[in-house]
């Protein structure tokens, strides 16, 4: 976040005060092989979002299959700002891509974009996960860390849990894409089992979404606001769990009632 000078109109007055406002930034990250790819996002948390990323959009299945990461800030004069770079050499190079794509998922699509018939997805397997009456304390939970929601008003988040509930880990960033990528990442640093986890996210759920989760082997994504029905159809086509309205003592199940114990 920056602290920045505004002026507060409010009825017939104004006022100079100060005001917090989320920042952007952009993000090169370059695969090799001609492959570059860029994204604005929160600039923080910038590996666990490259590694998150990477597994959920199917370039890696493990954290082993990335080689080596480089990291770097430039600041040179002519930059559109701080542009952070990322140089990422992995185990099987992807194709040659387009070198000059922007990824603005503060309001966008996907880079992936899957279709509702997408192939290369394989069916999680169905097992007793979470109690009804614990996905209710996840927003209960989740609130106390959004503190900088409440200051700025401008970002997503997303919270990674384990069944109990525990609260493993608190991301965000102003792109509901990124904020799910840097949740994965986070687990897939620390060597967390995805499989055991649920997501909760502040943002709706779109079918990019639940590709994402079932890319990376998460079982249950939950979330406060609505589901799509495209997300609704990949997610009873891959036994993904999907809650939707998560809000007090009440959710809509749009997907697997086999992870509810």
């Amino acid at each position: 976040m920056r602290r920045i000078g505004i002026r507060r109109y409010e009825g017939e007055g104004a006022e100079a005060r100060e005001d917090l406002v989320a920042e952007e930034g952009l993000l090169e990250l370059t695969l090799g092989g001609g492959w570059r790819r860029r994204f604005v996002l929160t600039p923080e948390r910038i590996q666990e979002f490259v590694y998150g990323h990477l597994l959920s959009e199917g370039f890696i299945e493990r954290s082993a299959d990335i080689i080596s990461y480089r990291e770097s800030l430039d600041t040179t004069r002519g930059s559109p700002g701080e542009v952070v770079r990322v140089e990422v050499a992995l185990r099987e190079p992807p194709a040659p891509g387009d070198l000059a794509e922007l990824i603005w998922t503060p309001c966008g699509q996907s880079p992936s974009a899957p279709e509702l018939h997408s192939s290369g997805l394989t069916a999680l397997s169905l097992r007793p996960l979470i109690a009804p009456q614990a996905l209710y304390e996840l927003p209960k939970l989740a609130a106390r860390e959004a503190e900088e929601f409440q200051l700025t008003g401008a970002y997503h988040y997303a919270f990674l849990f384990d069944p109990a509930p525990k609260l493993l880990a608190a991301v965000k960033d102003i792109g509901r894409h990124n904020a799910f990528d840097k949740a994965i990442g986070v687990a897939l640093l620390s060597g967390m089992d995805l499989g055991k986890t649920i997501v909760y996210t502040t943002g709706r759920i779109s079918a990019d979404i639940a590709w994402k989760a079932l890319r990376a082997g998460v079982p249950l994504v939950a979330s406060r606001g609505a589901a799509l029905l495209g997300a609704i159809t990949l997610a009873r086509r891959y036994n993904l769990g999907l809650v939707g309205f998560l809000r007090g003592k009440r959710f809509n199940l749009y997907a697997g009632e086999d992870w509810l114990l």
